[in-house]
């Protein structure tokens, strides 16, 4: 090493120190260190207020030139913001925003941008009154020839407050092979962007249209639809829409039904974004709030859960019976079932839970360990016979049927005569098997039961039918 270049070397420490920066009040840049580089995050209204002031008391004494390059960006950031929002009061957002053009501050210009986006409301008057001034801005803006947002805004309207979200949202899901491309081209696929109010409030028109959809243009286009939702971690990329997103993924299905696929990919989705079964978690907020506010979306899921829950009985039976006399037994009640499932003319299976025994729910974990379908965990568990029992439990009209695998009996109750709570995670002896109405399917009532069994769910008179035979206790 030479020896200028070892002098250089010592002396290099000492010139690092001597850096001169513009002077700043030591507390207002120490609020406003908090502010840079958040634009798309949470902005603390105390320091955003003390940003506020001070802009807006240096624009009324006539030195909006002397505000420094870094408060002009930070108030362009939370040109919206509370308390103060410089865009509700005209002399201080015009103020700012001449200031801006006049000095031709590129970052506080995009910074306007970036706030329009992340603020977007079109019921807010900040945000048609910042559209406004940003249009004149952007009309005189001395571009370059790499500003992707020049071109953005007079490809999608960006600046038409009424126009943009239907415009983003009919183009978004048009093409699912090229959503991720056309988020790209509007500035919305990255970061805090993709989930700026902007892209809520055209992912909000997404989901109006798609619920007056039916169909296969329905099916195509909630998988567009949950595509552009993504999952950012079981919440999704837009939580807010979370009612919207019910609507549209369940009100086409109000009159006919998807095929099974799509509908177990529904249901699976819907319950990661809602926390689980709507069954066993009505009162949580979530699915409380679309069976408050969206109820045709959600008698749709319960309607669905319901044939799970009845087809998960049976399917799990199937497999656990081994005997040739049990499984042809089995097949009559698994027939007579099914029916009540898809009548469309008169008594059907309204609502139904399931309780396995230990083996039974055993089996039920495998098998969603092994398909994947979360579905088959969503059960009750049964302490109230051997291990292998289950029990189907049902809402048919007015009666409520619970009814037992293997050579259980069926339990009946009639409304407001007691019986078993539905979804509960437990039932503990007694809950399940005492109805004072019962029957066997076994001999010599096997080939009989169905025909005893549906005069009551239709309401004829079954005292008289079989004299032999009488509910408990008559």
């Amino acid at each position: 090493m030479s020896h200028l270049q070892e002098t250089l070397k010592r002396l290099l420490p000492s010139v690092q120190s001597f850096k001169i920066s513009a002077p700043i009040p030591v507390k207002l840049k120490a609020e406003s260190d908090k502010l840079v580089g958040n634009p798309g995050g949470e902005i603390d209204p105390k320091t955003t207020g003390k940003l506020q002031a001070h802009v807006a008391a240096m624009v009324r004494a006539g030195k909006v030139g002397d505000v420094s390059r870094r408060d002009l960006r930070m108030s362009c950031i939370t040109i919206t913001h509370d308390p103060m929002p410089p865009a509700a009061d005209p002399e201080i957002g015009s103020a700012i925003l001449e200031e801006v053009n006049l000095k031709r501050r590129r970052a506080a210009f995009f910074s306007l941008l970036d706030t329009y986006l992340d603020t977007f409301d079109p019921a807010d008057a900040k945000t048609r009154w910042l559209a406004n001034m940003l249009s004149g801005l952007a009309a005189s803006w001395p571009w370059r020839p790499n500003d992707l947002w020049h071109g953005r805004i007079k490809r999608f309207n960006l600046l038409d407050v009424d126009a943009v979200p239907r415009q983003l949202a009919i183009e978004i899901m048009a093409d699912p092979n090229r959503q991720q491309s056309i988020l790209q081209e509007a500035g919305l696929s990255r970061g805090h962007r993709s989930q700026s109010k902007l892209a809520l409030s055209a992912f909000n028109v997404a989901c109006d249209m798609v619920a007056n959809l039916s169909g296969a243009k329905a099916k195509h286009a909630q998988i567009a639809l949950l595509a552009w939702n993504g999952i950012n971690g079981s919440d999704g990329r837009f939580p807010s829409a979370w009612l919207n997103i019910c609507r549209a993924c369940l009100e086409p299905w109000r009159s006919n039904q998807p095929d099974d696929n799509h509908k177990a990919a529904l249901i699976d989705s819907l319950q990661k974004l809602g926390k689980g079964d709507p069954r066993t978690s009505e009162r949580q907020t979530m699915w409380g709030q679309v069976a408050d506010q969206a109820p045709v979306a959600y008698d749709v899921i319960i309607k669905w859960l319901t044939e799970v829950s009845v087809m998960q009985f049976l399917e799990i039976v199937d497999r656990s019976l081994t005997d040739p006399d049990a499984r042809r037994m089995w097949a009559y009640r698994r027939a007579f079932w099914t029916s009540y499932l898809q009548n469309k003319n008169g008594p059907k299976i309204e609502k139904a839970w399931v309780a396995f025994g230990e083996e039974g729910a055993a089996l039920a974990q495998q098998i969603a360990r092994t398909s994947k379908d979360i579905s088959f965990k969503n059960f009750g568990r049964q302490r109230e016979k051997s291990r292998r029992h289950s029990a189907l439990i049902m809402q048919i009209g007015d009666f409520l049927i619970v009814d037992w695998s293997h050579s259980g009996m069926y339990n009946v109750w009639k409304r407001h005569e007691g019986g078993p709570a539905f979804f509960k995670t437990n039932y503990e002896p007694g809950q399940l098997d005492a109805a004072p109405l019962k029957d066997s399917h076994v001999a010599p009532r096997h080939y009989t039961w169905q025909k005893r069994l549906a005069s009551i769910i239709e309401g004829r008179n079954f005292f008289t039918e079989k004299p032999e035979w009488r509910p408990r206790g008559v």
